[in-house]
């Protein structure tokens, strides 16, 4: 209800009360004084009337003079009736006006009732009884009266109401006009309109409101803009590879999808796929940050090779390892061309300094009459072809064989029929104490003919695409818990997006582990942050199972998706692990220690402990250590090492 009907409502009703008190006092006020005047009137007209009249009552004729008296007075007066009676009671004169006054109604006389007194008088001669005179006032003056006064309190409390209710509207209006101007201007901060109100309250109290909500939408339009800047800085983020600058993965398919859709105006051209032949071992050996190094360095001879080349040409990293060079309207001649020189510039950028390839080439021509894992699945063949090759690139229509999804998967099935893998861990260091809290699990898997470690970079996108995931998931838990049954200490599992959705995968572990309570208070589940937003609630419930079997929580690259706070908060688990990204020389950096700590306020908020992950560097591990993050992993404590038993 609007405040100007809740006031007017409780002005009328207030009105109304002091309308019917001062009804109900003066009709009592003066009925009483009517009625008095009244009865001196009947007692006046009795007196006077008897004395004029008993003279005449002995004579013969007496009665009609008495009578022609009576009528007189009664004409002249204002009576309900007079009568006389002689001295048995016999009337002898009677009139009687029966008649009501037009002007009053009759529902008002009824409730009003004012009963005018009956006056009497002995009619004698001084010296014998002759009768008795009885006089009654007419009612009807009484309630004329009371009838006029009513409308007059009436015609002033409805000239009180308007007035009052004028007065009400104009003070409202004055009051609630600031406040009107107040819920408008939020309404245009809301639609991200920042401009300031100009007008001035009558009053001190509500200028005061004005100005917070001019400071507001000052405060508002200052964080709006930042918020502006932050979500135009994340969406470059989600298009953008954080270490070398370069377009995604995200950003490969959505530019992939545009060129084969039928509205594309070049609809043929070049996927050439890059795989930094030595990352794996380079991180094994010299660690992230070397990687790091090698990874960058290679990005930015690509960046020069794909702007020196032509206008078409878009470069993406679509994995760790893998970057993806797309060019358009391009034929294999000089496609070949171009593969000779970034061949020879690439050849020799190898940290190692073995005399190994550094990098391995396919390439793939594409048109829009192909699918996009088409293309992708040539160019995947056509860089493992390269492998062998001493040039270390291969285009994939020279292949009589394409590497397709058949054979990724019986390489993959050959792994799962092996039941084998190697375990490494890796300690997550308590730097307090200096002691691990727990180990975290690697599994590493080697090529059955070859026998040499397949790269992770390869193996889980083609796990993905072929949904083995589960099952590689499967193999791993596998081997863990027998690892964990002969050297009991607290690992972790690391359980990917796929098999968490996987309902099949979530009763498998169950089971498994009702199996094995002995060991579930040594297993720690690991898991993306992403699947609390992508898989909530399978997340949710399938984690609060395993916390009630005794296993542990970790939420990892916290961080990375701030959507994925609600999920945090519905899980609670034991752990998050802060994402790499910011981690990396946050010694340096003060927008990710700010960040970084805010962070640390949500976890700590939920009574979550934090870890951070790959700490390369003593720098990295103070700096961590001076936010308050106790637990902490990287090169700078341990590689990986193999789980011996």
């Amino acid at each position: 209800m609007r405040l100007s009907t809740q006031l007017s409502t409780s002005l009328l009703v207030f009105l109304i009360l002091v309308f019917a008190g001062s009804f109900i006092i003066n009709v009592k006020l003066t009925r009483e004084y009517v009625n008095e005047q009244l009865a001196t009137h009947a007692q006046d007209t009795a007196t006077s009337l008897g004395l004029s009249i008993t003279p005449y009552l002995s004579e013969d004729n007496g009665i009609a003079v008495a009578e022609t008296m009576v009528n007189a007075i009664f004409d002249r007066g204002f009576y309900q009736y007079i009568t006389i009676s002689d001295m048995e009671g016999n009337l002898l004169i009677e009139r009687r006006n029966p008649n009501t006054i037009d002007t009053v109604p009759n529902w008002f006389t009824n409730i009003v009732e004012v009963t005018p007194p009956v006056e009497k008088t002995e009619l004698n001669d001084g010296w014998t009884m002759a009768g008795e005179l009885a006089v009654q006032s007419h009612p009807g003056l009484a309630n004329e009266t009371l009838w006029e006064s009513v409308k007059q309190s009436a015609f002033m409390f409805f000239a009180a109401f308007v007035f009052a209710y004028i007065a009400l509207l104009f003070i409202i209006t004055t009051i609630t006009k600031p406040l009107r101007i107040v819920v408008n201007k939020i309404e245009d901060i809301q639609n991200q309109k920042f401009s300031h109100i100009n007008y001035k309250p009558f009053t001190k109290e509500l200028s005061f409101i004005t100005q917070a909500v001019n400071k507001l939408s000052s405060s508002v339009e200052v964080m709006f803009k930042e918020l502006t800047q932050k979500a135009e800085q994340f969406r470059i983020q989600a298009f953008e590879d954080s270490l070398t600058g370069i377009q995604n993965r995200n950003a490969f398919t959505r530019h992939m999808n545009a060129l084969l859709s039928k509205t594309a105006t070049s609809d043929e051209g070049y996927v050439i796929l890059i795989r930094l032949a030595q990352l794996n071992v380079i991180n094994m050996t010299l660690g992230a940050q070397d990687g790091d190094k090698y990874v960058t360095g290679v990005a930015e001879e690509l960046k020069n090779f794909s702007s020196s080349i032509q206008e078409t040409s878009f470069l993406f990293r679509v994995s760790g390892a893998d970057f993806v060079l797309v060019t358009e309207a391009m034929t294999k001649q000089e496609c070949e061309a171009h593969l000779q020189v970034l061949n020879t510039t690439l050849s020799h950028y190898n940290p190692l300094k073995d005399g190994s390839k550094a990098v391995w080439i396919g390439a793939a021509q594409f048109n829009d009459q192909q699918s996009f894992s088409d293309i992708m699945e040539n160019a995947d063949s056509a860089l493992m072809a390269a492998t062998k090759q001493p040039n270390g690139w291969q285009f994939a229509s020279e292949l009589s064989h394409i590497h397709s999804n058949t054979a990724w998967k019986e390489r993959l099935n050959q792994i799962l029929e092996q039941q084998y893998a190697d375990i490494l861990t890796q300690p997550i260091m308590n730097v307090e104490t200096n002691t691990p809290t727990y180990y975290e699990a690697f599994a590493r898997f080697k090529d059955k003919d070859s026998g040499s470690a397949i790269p992770m970079s390869q193996l889980i996108p083609a796990s993905e695409r072929l949904n083995l995931i589960p099952k590689v998931d499967k193999l791993v838990v596998s081997l863990v818990l027998n690892k964990l049954a002969k050297d009991k200490r607290p690992v972790a599992i690391n359980i990917a997006n796929a098999s968490l959705s996987s309902t099949a995968f979530r009763q498998w572990l169950l089971g498994l582990l009702n199996q094995n309570e002995a060991l579930c208070t040594y297993l720690i589940f690991e898991i993306e942050d992403s699947a609390l937003i992508h898989h909530k609630n399978d997340a949710v419930s399938f984690c609060k199972s395993l916390i009630s079997l005794g296993c542990k929580i970790t939420v990892e690259h916290f961080g990375n998706n701030l959507a994925s706070l609600a999920g945090l908060r519905a899980i609670q688990p034991h752990f998050v692990k802060i994402s790499g990204k910011l981690t990396k020389d946050i010694h340096s950096d003060k927008d990710s220690q700010l960040f970084v700590s805010s962070l640390l306020s949500i976890a700590r908020g939920l009574s979550i402990n934090i870890i951070a992950e790959l700490v390369e560097n003593e720098a990295e591990s103070v700096a961590l250590s001076k936010l308050d993050v106790s637990y902490q992993q990287g090169f700078y404590f341990a590689k990986p090492s193999l789980w011996q038993y």
